[in-house]
């Protein structure tokens, strides 16, 4: 079984070449320490809008599905 090797990286710190495989764990503990902050914001699709409200994204589903009655 081979060993992974650590390798310097941009930042001077270390990682395991594993790392590359889907991101470094150094780059979020660097921006840890400098004060970066992660946010994930959901969104809700109806039609062409987008919305970060549930209730506003249930407002125009409605008025849609009022319109499409009213049409026929």
């Amino acid at each position: 079984m081979s060993q992974v090797q650590p390798r310097q990286g941009a930042t001077g710190l270390t990682s395991e070449s594993w790392e590359n495989e889907g991101g470094s764990l150094v780059a979020e503990t660097l921006a840890g320490s400098l004060g970066v902050v992660r946010h994930l914001t959901e969104t809700y699709s109806v039609g062409g809008f987008q919305y970060t409200n549930l209730t506003d994204a249930i407002a125009q589903a409605r008025r849609m599905t009022k319109l499409e009655r009213e049409v026929l």
